[in-house]
């Protein structure tokens, strides 16, 4: 995505009140999750130049029914707090991919799929802010990836997340996850109505094929 786009995207929002501005930033970085080329997101928000943890405690719901996602708390202090956003009709698909699965009961999560428990294992594993090697699975990181980070392969390509396979085209994965934050862009910029729900769901499923 041009970085022009993204900084007059950044200028138009900082004009916005408390509330507009962290709605719209919010949802920029949600993006890909909501076009459905990514099954989850973990995002940080603190109360620095802009109060984006009192937003999300007070109207977080809003964001999350807007676009028929869901979240769960990772960590949470006094300064601000992690979560995990996601798609659960989207991740829960995800994680049953057998060669997911498999991971993440290695990793002693149950073995009896219910997303409910994983989210919460996810929870547990997670401490002092450190994120288990297996938490790139919940993210969308393809399982190749996944174990290529953990066995400490050569990395062939470094992108959203860094590249041990050539098994996929990662490079049209990425590019549409910066198509994800142009679209939520334009229709920002420039008042647009456009549906982006799911818009890269059935693209996700064609470039996820040869890890199923």
């Amino acid at each position: 995505m041009a970085g022009n786009l993204l900084m007059s995207f950044l200028n138009k929002i900082e004009l916005l009140d408390e509330d507009e501005y962290a709605e719209n930033f919010i949802g920029c970085m949600l993006s890909p999750v909501i076009t459905g080329i990514k099954p989850a997101s973990t995002i940080t928000l603190k109360n620095c130049k802009r109060k984006l943890y009192n937003y999300w405690n007070e109207n977080g719901c809003n964001i999350l029914g807007r676009y028929n996602l869901e979240s769960i708390t990772l960590q949470e202090t006094k300064e601000g707090i992690v979560l995990l956003v996601y798609d659960r009709s989207n991740l829960s698909e995800h994680l049953r991919l057998e060669k997911n699965h498999k991971l993440l009961c290695e990793f002693g999560y149950n073995n009896n799929f219910q997303l409910e428990r994983c989210l919460n294992c996810l929870r547990e594993r997670i401490v002092n802010g450190s994120f288990p090697h297996e938490s790139g699975i919940f993210l969308g990181i393809p399982y190749e990836d996944v174990i290529g980070f953990i066995n400490g392969d050569k990395c062939l390509f470094n992108g959203y997340w860094k590249v041990y396979t050539n098994n996929y085209d990662h490079r049209e994965i990425f590019s549409l996850y910066d198509e994800s934050k142009k679209v939520y862009i334009l229709n920002i910029l420039e008042n647009r109505k456009n549906k982006i729900k799911n818009l890269y769901v059935n693209h996700k499923q064609l470039l996820y094929e040869c890890n199923s």
